[in-house]
């Protein structure tokens, strides 16, 4: 490695060797991918009031562009968000069955119906929501088995209205899925 009297020489350099050795580079970081995860946790670990510091006044200094790029990334993942909020709004309530709560496959899952929900939204040209049969206002749970796809209108419509037999049916159904969870095991 030359030493650079200017920081253009050495990002000059870096990016010129960069292209040059594109695989090399990818090579090394496949070969080392769990020793440079686990430094990074390490690192990350060590030193979080540290980074949390920076992100602050990273934030503090660019407010506006942080904002912008965040309402961007919003408008961009509405699924996500949704997703997010329903889950955020469930967890609050304790709604979240106990053994789905970090399940990776659930949580797939529901994203699919809120991206489900958005494609509805773009094709048909009205607004759906995705709805839980059994309100969480009524005590219903948020899982996947419990939510369906329907305008925001009969949505807004429905209020927290259930019917006792979809209640009954998605009792039983989170039995069976629960029986499941624990079979694998």
């Amino acid at each position: 490695m030359m030493p650079y009297k200017c920081k253009e020489a050495r990002k000059a350099y870096d990016k010129t060797y960069k292209k040059i050795n594109k695989e090399k580079i990818k090579a090394y970081r496949e070969a080392n991918r769990k020793k440079n995860n686990e430094y990074g946790k390490a690192y990350r670990e060590a030193n979080r009031k540290k980074i949390l510091a920076q992100k602050k006044i990273y934030y503090e200094v660019n407010k506006e562009e942080v904002a912008y790029l965040n309402k961007v990334w919003r408008q961009n993942n509405k699924d996500k968000v949704s997703a997010s909020t329903a889950k955020r709004k469930a967890l609050k309530l304790e709604q979240i069955p106990i053994y789905l709560r970090d399940c990776p496959k659930e949580k797939r899952r529901i994203d699919q119906v809120y991206k489900l929900r958005e494609v509805f939204t773009k094709i048909t040209g009205v607004q759906h929501h995705v709805d839980h049969m059994w309100p969480l206002s009524n005590g219903g749970p948020h899982w996947s088995g419990n939510l369906q796809i329907i305008t925001a209108k009969e949505n807004l419509s429905k209020n927290d209205k259930v019917d006792p037999s979809i209640k009954a049916t998605i009792q039983e159904m989170l039995i069976e899925e629960e029986k499941m969870r624990y079979d694998q095991y």
